[in-house]
């Protein structure tokens, strides 16, 4: 990182004086019924004859082909800034789903406020952004990670629903930005993929599109990002430094665009068939075997059957759950052992409460011993153990948002400010040699005042304070950035410092160490302060 020697200009009194210390089952019988037209429509629901897919005409299984969509499929670098990729909500040793839901990750549901019973638990997205790529002030979320509306759908035995999303939004016809149909039918998983990457709340800034996203990945090395690829994969890139060639490879030329990424994506999907599990095989145990016939009588074949090998029968249904009555399509119930929460609207952190909502609207009465059966079945008897192993073809990368979770390079003591509210620093832009969009930024703050943003190589020792504030970051100050932030409320102020990091890997592994202060006559001593973020320059050789 190169230093640089920057005057402290006037701050206020306070941060001058810095310087000196240089994210239905309700029918006609007791609640089966569809409960939208578009579980009735001529559509296929389900495709494919379990454990074979279907392939859309047009769009053929080649193993490169797979090798491009899975490396797509855990690229960060497919985000506007670096943070998420489709893996991040739908890792395979999850489930397919998103092993974060284990913590609450809510959004606001219909009433638009946060911690009531309509609350939605869903999965981190990304900081909200202008079209620019700077940090804005969300109303809903405020300056911290936005959160999908609904829970993560598992990706695992996707390809054998003939429509995506919860709301099977996500239709078999695979058409491009003019409307034209690319693929006619069986690709929902095409139509599907297209929706994330220019999402503003999942994995991209405002307004982005897909130009944006493909010249992005024409100039990126793959999973530049990601560690411990699978060998079959790192065989796969080679010495690539842009995904150009891989196309090239696949489609025969270089042309990376919208549609050739949602097929690769999709045929990577189609090869997430978990058809090893000791129901598959045969080897359930004499309890899971007793859970089996619980769920026979239960009725939960009603919508789960086993007969077709997907255990869902891919209808909009609504089970009546509290303060979430909505009809979404039936998840397949393969590896749900696995997951960290359940229903779309992920209120459900364990199957036992699952069973418990089904006994509560009659839907299950059991006998003695069931409960434990049943879930022994659900928990272990539909789980195969490649995926929670990570074995083919269920093997993947490490991303980078899991070696360095959210908030987890956050050190130090943050100073209130006006209004008692606590400014942040967003410290989540991944560091790596030459990132053009390294940035980071400040939260939460008072409006319409001066803010300072230092970075340092060191730490400053522990108990260290200027003027009564925490000081985290250890003077002298490899670079001092001074900022206005725009006039709003308490609370809305946001700021965006950006950089390009140096690409020689002279500086892999070195550590810097950032921290805002602000003027703020809301807090002691004048100053607010976030708490410090630590980075470190990483990157493969």
């Amino acid at each position: 990182m190169s230093r640089h020697h920057v005057r402290l200009t006037r701050l206020g009194s306070g941060l001058a004086a810095l310087a000196l210390v240089g994210g239905e089952v309700r029918s006609q019988q007791r609640g089966v019924s569809p409960a939208d037209d578009r579980a009735t429509t001529p559509v296929p629901l389900l495709i494919g004859s379990f454990p074979r897919v279907r392939v859309p005409a047009g769009n053929p299984m080649t193993p490169e082909k797979i090798q491009l969509g899975k490396a797509l499929f855990f690229e960060e670098q497919l985000s506007s800034d670096d943070t998420v990729a489709c893996a991040t909500c739908h890792l395979p040793d999850a489930g397919g789903g998103d092993p974060r839901a284990a913590a609450s990750v809510r959004a606001p549901g219909d009433d638009g406020r946060m911690s009531t019973l309509d609350d939605e638990f869903g999965s981190f997205g990304v900081v909200a952004q202008d079209r620019s790529g700077n940090f804005e002030y969300s109303p809903t979320f405020g300056s911290g990670r936005q959160v999908t509306g609904r829970g993560s759908p598992s990706v695992i035995g996707a390809a054998f629903f003939n429509t995506q999303f919860w709301d099977s939004r996500a239709r078999p016809e695979f058409r491009d930005l003019d409307g034209n149909i690319v693929l006619a039918q069986f690709a929902s998983l095409e139509s599907q993929a297209v929706g994330p990457p220019v999402s503003a709340v999942e994995m991209s800034h405002a307004q982005r599109d897909w130009g944006q996203i493909t010249a992005k990945l024409a100039r990126v090395r793959p999973l530049f990002l990601a560690s411990d690829l699978p060998a079959a994969l790192e065989e796969f890139i080679g010495s690539e430094t842009s995904y150009s060639p891989l196309f090239e490879r696949v489609f025969g030329d270089a042309a990376i665009t919208r549609e050739r990424i949602a097929m690769a994506i999709a045929t990577y999907e189609r090869t997430l068939v978990a058809d090893q599990t000791p129901f598959d095989l045969g080897t359930m145990t004499p309890q899971e075997q007793l859970g089996f016939d619980a769920f026979n009588r239960a009725r939960c074949q009603t919508c789960h059957p086993a007969s077709n090998g997907i255990f869902s029968d891919g209808k909009l249904q609504t089970i009546d759950l509290p303060n979430h009555q909505r009809a979404v399509k039936t998840p397949t119930l393969r590896n749900a052992g696995l997951k960290e929460r359940f229903m779309s609207s992920g209120q459900f952190p364990s199957i036992a409460l699952v069973l418990q909502h089904y006994q509560q609207i009659g839907m299950f009465t059991p006998a003695t011993g069931e409960v434990g059966a049943l879930r022994a079945f659900l928990e272990h008897a539909l789980t195969d153990p490649r995926v929670a192993a990570r074995q083919p073809p269920f093997d993947r990368p490490t991303l980078a948002s899991e070696r360095s979770p959210t908030g987890s390079n956050l050190f130090g003591v943050a100073t209130r400010g006006t209004d008692r509210i606590t400014p942040i620093i967003l410290a989540d832009t991944p560091a790596f040699l030459g990132n053009a969009a390294f940035k980071i930024g400040l939260g939460a703050s008072l409006g319409g005042t001066e803010a300072a943003l230092f970075i340092s190589t060191r730490r400053a020792d522990p108990g260290t304070t200027l003027l009564g504030v925490p000081l985290a970051v250890a003077p002298p100050f490899e670079l001092y950035k001074q900022f206005i932030v725009p006039r709003t409320l308490p609370g809305r102020g946001v700021a965006t410092f950006r950089m390009t990091l140096p690409s020689s890997t002279s500086v892999l592994g070195q550590d810097f160490y950032a921290q805002w202060f602000i003027r703020d006559p809301g807090a002691a001593n004048g100053i607010s302060a976030t708490r410090a973020a630590a980075f470190q320059v990483f990157g493969r050789p």
